[in-house]
């Protein structure tokens, strides 16, 4: 299992400049084409201390009332795909905004992605229904899936094995995004999930420490969000980067 970390976009936390300058390694990156469009270099500084990198839309960034012209945002996406794609990133996810524009709309949209890269990233919502997954599986056998993982929303965490068993018939990697609750993580071997988690635990003036599989949350006593309360957050999230990647490896066949 690989634990994308995402939320490294932010220049106020200085993360990315920080590791490239100590020369320390941020395995897995999950970062928004939202944000990083307009920041010069950051691709390449997120390159360069990764190893993988998974890109999201940045699409639902936009579900605050502000009018989108979905398709040329769409078009801007695929262009900067077809700029910026490298062996270093597994995927871009679709613009999974069926709530906004429907499902028929979001095919369309996927085919313009695809059709500058085959490392596009369906995302399934319950209102696509489960024949739609199951069609999902087939149609993407051999390449990465996502479902969500926002708590008993999408699917019932009872449900999520069988969401993978599923997918794995079709040797489909499986990625579960935002999720990042430890007794989900230690009992369902994911390929992929992702977290901002380091992030707002220091917005809310709190050091989380890692250890043996548990977040273990304790209260700062000094200043709230700090840059070093940032850094502190975020040195224990690798930490369960690294626990979560040697725990399932094996099973995860990475």
């Amino acid at each position: 299992m690989k634990v994308f970390l995402s939320g490294l976009e932010s220049s106020e936390n200085n993360i990315i400049d920080y590791y490239i300058s100590n020369k320390k390694n941020i395995p897995y990156i999950l970062a928004s084409y939202y944000y990083i469009r307009k920041k010069e270099n950051l691709i390449d500084k997120m390159l360069i201390v990764s190893d993988n990198l998974i890109i999201d839309s940045g699409a639902h960034s936009f579900q605050k009332g502000k009018e989108v012209d979905w398709e040329l945002y769409t078009k801007e996406y695929s262009n900067w795909i077809k700029k910026n794609d490298c062996d270093k990133v597994v995927g871009y996810f679709e613009m999974d905004v069926d709530n906004i524009i429907g499902y028929d709309k979001v095919l369309e949209l996927r085919k313009i992605l695809e059709s500058v890269s085959n490392k596009i990233i369906p995302v399934w919502h319950k209102n696509r229904g489960i024949d739609e997954y199951k069609k999902m599986c087939k149609n993407y056998a051999g390449k990465v899936v996502a479902i969500t993982g926002f708590k008993n929303e999408d699917i019932k965490d009872k449900q999520y094995m069988m969401f993978l068993k599923y997918a794995k018939k079709y040797n489909c990697k499986v990625h579960c995004l935002g999720m990042t609750r430890m007794n989900i993580l230690n009992n369902i071997p994911f390929d992929y999930v992702d977290s901002s988690t380091w992030k707002q635990a220091g917005n809310y003036g709190e050091y989380r420490q890692f250890k043996n599989g548990k977040l273990i949350i304790n209260k700062y006593k000094g200043k709230y969000k700090t840059i070093e309360l940032d850094k502190m957050n975020f040195e224990e999230f690798l930490k369960m980067q690294k626990y979560f990647y040697v725990k399932w490896r094996k099973v995860c066949k990475d």
